[in-house]
């Protein structure tokens, strides 16, 4: 929606350009597979430009920013991780401290009786 899908839609094809122009005259087939998932990326971008739903396809943060990393071939997301930055970040902050549960609350103490 809006700027971020443009953003995403100029990086995937200036991407795509530079994947092509890099290629032998005889390209292997990761190449050719790698050019047409950065593609896929574009058509997906290029396809959300006028649609009401977010860039993000979050329910928490739908016109939040995308993760630079996600669709990155070489730096691949962990599985179960979105387009969402916000909340892969909160993912990532939870993996770094997987001791601390992120909405735990302290109990309420209880008040002390004096006497019987």
């Amino acid at each position: 929606m809006g700027y971020a899908n443009l953003r995403e839609l100029q990086t995937a094809l200036t991407t795509a350009s530079d994947l092509a122009c890099a290629l032998q005259s005889a390209p292997t087939r990761r190449d050719a597979d790698q050019l047409v998932d950065v593609l896929r990326q574009a058509l997906t971008a290029a396809s959300s430009l006028g649609a009401e739903t977010g860039p993000t396809g979050c329910a928490l943060h739908p016109n939040g920013a995308v993760d630079p990393l996600y669709g990155d071939p070489e730096d691949p997301l962990p599985p179960g991780y979105g387009r969402c930055l916000l909340c892969n970040d909160r993912r990532r902050r939870a993996d770094a401290h997987p001791h601390i549960r992120p909405h735990a609350r302290p109990r309420p103490r209880r008040p002390r009786r004096i006497g019987a």
